[in-house]
């Protein structure tokens, strides 16, 4: 049976590190990503709702089940989870078929092998974990997982230890398994496209704050942070000079945007970047420009695009991704115009999209 998972108002602090607070849900059967770079709590946010750490604030529900609040603390074998750690965890002196039905006891011989077959690890049954390549052993830890059948799957940066060209086989494994069980997923990474593979939302993390939550899909097209436009599409975000309803930026200046105004917290933060996605700036050769006003760079690669050229172009500490209608030479300056309307937006505090609610 698949549960819906939702936490409310939850905090952790630990000397000087504190996150939160943080609210999102899951629904049953959904995948959530928990995406941000180091250090910034996602994985004392996995561990919280684990079990293997109590959060100082808020609680966190699994189905109707309160696992957690300020007077309950379930422990993590009766959270009805799965839990899949960055380096496997698994133990030395198990072979593949006694991780299995060690993990699920009931387990039938037949049962264990047809699961180790799925996850193609069928010719392993008796090898241990000594034995087996880092993509092996994380394919063992993923069905040792799912062989209990928990109404929740929780992966801590599951490819991690997993080498490039085996990646593709666990991101399948994994999505093909979770959707046989209608199992909810929740996973940590630091790793964009690790998450826009296995998740459909997204909750973002910054230095413990939770920055933006939603749609994976709409996050990546229409950030409401600059720190989510950064991490999640490579987006360059200039700094900016307020003057007063206007905003300086090295392109040019442009209207303040009205939820940025000062007497407005609707974003959380006058720290306003100019926002560049790939592909929202045209690089031009200097000599072919006449009259032309903008910032220039030095190109530093040029890739061939779906309409024309991909440039990589360093804008003072930053590198544009531009388009440019011609192979420009590396190392050339080239100048650098707007071919969208400026995209104004606060470092870290868009305002969330709203995430699926779950389901009792």
């Amino acid at each position: 049976m698949t549960l819906p998972v939702v936490v409310t108002d939850l905090g952790f602090q630990r000397s000087s590190f504190a996150l939160g607070p943080v609210s999102f849900s899951v629904p049953a059967g959904g995948r959530l990503a928990i995406v941000g770079p180091s250090g910034s709590g996602k994985t004392t946010l996995l561990r919280c709702l684990a079990g293997l750490e109590r959060p100082t604030r808020g609680s966190i529900r699994i189905g109707e089940q309160v696992v957690v609040d300020s007077a309950t603390n379930v422990p993590p074998d009766r959270r009805q989870i799965g839990l899949v750690f960055q380096d496997g965890a698994l133990w030395s002196h198990m072979t593949a078929l006694q991780h299995l039905r060690f993990a699920a006891p009931g387990l039938s011989v037949e049962a264990a092998q047809a699961l180790l077959e799925r996850a193609g690890l069928a010719h392993l049954t008796h090898r241990k974990p000594g034995a087996m390549s880092g993509g092996e052993a994380q394919r063992l830890g993923l069905v040792r997982a799912i062989a209990p059948k928990p109404a929740v799957l929780l992966l801590d940066e599951p490819l991690r230890s997993v080498d490039v060209h085996q990646r593709d086989g666990l991101v399948l494994l994994l999505r093909g398994l979770a959707d046989e069980q209608n199992l909810t997923t929740i996973l940590v990474t630091h790793d964009r496209d690790e998450a826009l593979a296995l998740a459909t939302d997204l909750v973002v993390l910054h230095e413990g704050q939770l920055v933006e939550q939603g749609p994976a899909m709409v996050l990546l097209r229409e950030p409401q942070a600059a720190f989510t436009a950064a991490f999640l599409a490579g987006a360059a975000c200039l700094p900016t000079q307020a003057d007063g309803e206007r905003v300086n930026t090295p392109f040019g200046t442009f209207a303040r945007p009205p939820q940025t105004s000062r007497d407005s917290s609707a974003l959380g933060s006058s720290d306003l970047r100019l926002v560049l996605m790939p592909g929202d700036v045209q690089a031009t050769a200097s000599a072919s420009t006449t009259g032309a006003e903008g910032p220039s760079g030095q190109v530093l690669a040029t890739l061939p695009g779906d309409h024309g050229w991909s440039a990589r172009v360093a804008l003072g500490d930053q590198i544009v991704h531009a388009h440019a209608t011609e192979a420009l030479r590396v190392g050339a300056r080239v100048l650098l115009s707007l071919r969208r309307p400026p995209r104004l937006l606060p470092w870290d505090r868009g305002r969330s999209h709203q995430p699926p609610a779950a389901r009792p």
